[in-house]
């Protein structure tokens, strides 16, 4: 079976399975990070797009900028995306990974209860999900000119947030990379 170049670039970035992409699990590098502020920034977002705050008024602080055109427009577009999101992860077809970007389980119930338009959707939905998060991690790492190290911590702290955010019963990669449901 021969697989399309378009094809090996889907599965790289929607990942295969339930199987996330190993060379994202890079050890964190905090070192140069104001790790604080960075938490408060990235609560104050995953909050902001948990509601659907389109337009959050999230000062800058301690050398995190977040008032950029490009990551003011990737909440923008997250909060506007969040309610399609969240019914998806509702159906338990979906998770957060530890890497701070979503993934499809694609599992045979999954599979057997959707139609082939309906993954096609769910798929365009998780790809523009992914762009903006990354679009979000890098414009802050470049904004606040940090090391291209410290690009796992923000994903990391990023993930956090948001499950912090994140409604009970959803699907997220723990520690030890289970898929495990919160609150339960």
């Amino acid at each position: 079976m021969k697989c399309s170049a378009f094809g090996a670039f889907m599965v790289v970035l929607m990942g295969c399975g339930t199987v996330t992409n190993p060379f994202v699990h890079i050890k964190p590098d905090y070192s140069q990070l104001p790790v604080e502020a960075m938490r408060k920034v990235a609560r104050d977002i995953e909050q902001a797009v948990q509601s659907g705050n389109r337009d959050p008024q999230i000062p800058d602080r301690d050398g995190i900028v977040v008032n950029t055109d490009l990551v003011r427009q990737s909440i923008r577009t997250r909060a506007a995306r969040s309610e399609y999101l969240n019914a998806f992860l509702d159906t338990g077809h979906a998770m957060e990974g530890r890497d701070g970007l979503v993934y499809i389980l694609r599992t045979k119930d999954y599979k057997k209860s959707t139609t082939s338009r309906e993954r096609d959707r769910n798929a365009l939905l998780i790809q523009g999900e992914n762009a903006d998060r990354w679009t979000l991690y890098e414009g802050v790492l470049k904004a606040g000119h940090f090391s291209p190290r410290s690009l796992s911590a923000i994903q990391e702290i990023f993930y956090q947030a948001r499950l912090d955010a994140m409604p009970q019963g959803h699907k997220y990669e723990d520690a030890s990379g289970a898929i495990v449901r919160k609150g339960e």
